[in-house]
Parts: structure tokens; sequence; C-alpha cells
């Protein structure tokens, strides 16, 4: 049995800790890549212990349903093209929610407007193509190693495709209920690179408020470094979590 806990600086939706983030140290402690399902809200400074089940784990905390669950991942991922950083500087300048008056995730250590944040704002490319990008420089944060915490690339990519999700056919936010990531080459402190989301191998529109999406990161060579597939629920009007 592992425990762990999301620090009050990870946070993605005011209060719960961001999905991504999370979502990578339940595959951390478990050690082989899952596909994940984010059950509820990811409680903060609150100890959550993997647990192993049939078929799968589990992570919990001290309520009735899980937090987490996860198993085995057999997915495929699906690939697109590269960005240079320029345009993906460029699709920046278009992020969706700058002219918003209350940013819907304002406490999100990943997407947020806080100083702190990563700052993975989103918003449609101009070359023609149903996508959203970001540049996206990694911040200075490490891990025991020295290196970078792989763990910002699974929150960066989330952010990303949350924005294409929310924003690429009207506006409407929503929370990731499933995720996987695939990690090809480790990211590096300090460097730039390129985040990508468009809708995968899923519909490009909702069904009712279900809606499927996919991000990709690439280096300054247009090398792909690392990829994600997701399933998401558009947010209820009434829901604390989001700024409507």
């Amino acid at each position: 049995m592992t425990t762990f806990r999301i620090g009050q600086r990870f946070q993605g939706p005011s209060g719960t800790g961001q999905g991504g983030w999370t979502a990578a140290l339940f595959e951390r402690a478990v050690g082989e890549p899952l596909t994940i399902s984010i059950r509820r809200g990811i409680p903060l400074e609150t100890d959550l212990e993997v647990i192993e089940v049939a078929g799968g784990w589990e992570l919990r905390d001290d309520g009735p349903e899980a937090v987490m669950t996860a198993h085995p991942r057999n997915e495929s991922f699906v690939d697109t093209d590269p960005v240079p950083l320029d345009a993906a500087v460029r699709a920046r300048q278009r992020f969706p929610a700058a002219a918003e008056v209350v940013h819907p995730v304002p406490d999100c250590f990943s997407c947020g407007p806080i100083e702190s944040s990563m700052g993975v704002h989103a918003g449609p490319l101009d070359d023609g193509t149903d996508r959203f990008a970001v540049d996206w420089t990694v911040p200075a944060w490490t891990d025991t190693s020295g290196e970078a915490d792989q763990a910002l690339l699974w929150a960066a990519l989330d952010c990303a495709t949350a924005w294409y999700v929310g924003y690429s056919s009207g506006r409407r936010p929503a929370f990731t209920v499933g995720y996987a990531v695939e990690a090809l080459v480790p990211i590096e402190s300090g460097e730039t690179y390129s985040l990508v989301a468009w809708n995968g191998d899923y519909p490009a529109q909702w069904d009712g408020r279900k809606r499927g999406g996919a991000s990709a990161a690439f280096d300054r060579q247009g090398r792909c470094v690392g990829r994600s597939r997701s399933f998401w629920v558009a947010a209820a009007i009434d829901d604390p979590r989001i700024a409507m």
C-alpha cells in the first residue's frame, strides 16, 4: 500500500487537486502504465491510499467512494503534426478565456491566472486545422533526481486539452473523467515545448455532456515528447468548482 498527498499548491478546480498531476502520481505509485478514471473531486492535503483491487487499482481517502480508479493501459494514442514554437506563441494570443472577467479555474497551478501558474493558456491555431496550441516552459521544480518532474507534463497536457474541449465548439467548461498519458522523452526544466490539443480519434463535437480529446507536446525539433488521450464531462451550471 502506498500513500501520497496532493498539496494545496497543486490545485486544479478551486479546492481540489489537478487531475493530470494526481493521475501521474497515481501511475507512479502503481509502477505501470495506467488508464485512469477520476471519480470525484480530488481532496487536498489528505492522505490518498493506492489499493490494488480486482482488475486494477483504486485511489482512496476515508470517503465511501474511490477518488480515482485505474486499470492497465491498453489504449493506443493518436498522432498529430508538430506545431512550431512561433505558431504556438501566436495561438496563446488567442487564448479564449483571456477576455473573461472571471477565469473558469482561477486557482489551477497549470492553467490559472495566478502568478505561480505554468500558464498553459491554449488558443486556436491559425493553420486551418481544428487544433489548439500554446508554448509551455517547464518550471524549475525538481524531483529528488534533479530532473524536471514528469508529472508536470501530465498536468500541462491535461489543461491544454481542457481549453480545446471547453472552447473549440463554444464555451462549455468540463472536467476530466478519464485520462492516459504516454511520456516518450523526459522533459527538461527550463525548456520550452509546443503543446497541441485536438479531438484525437473522438468525434469533433459534444455527445450530450460527453466529449473526448487528445494532446501532445513537441520539442523545438518537432519531436513528440509525450501525448495523451482523455474523456470529459461538461460541468453542471451550479458546480462550485467552476467559475461560470
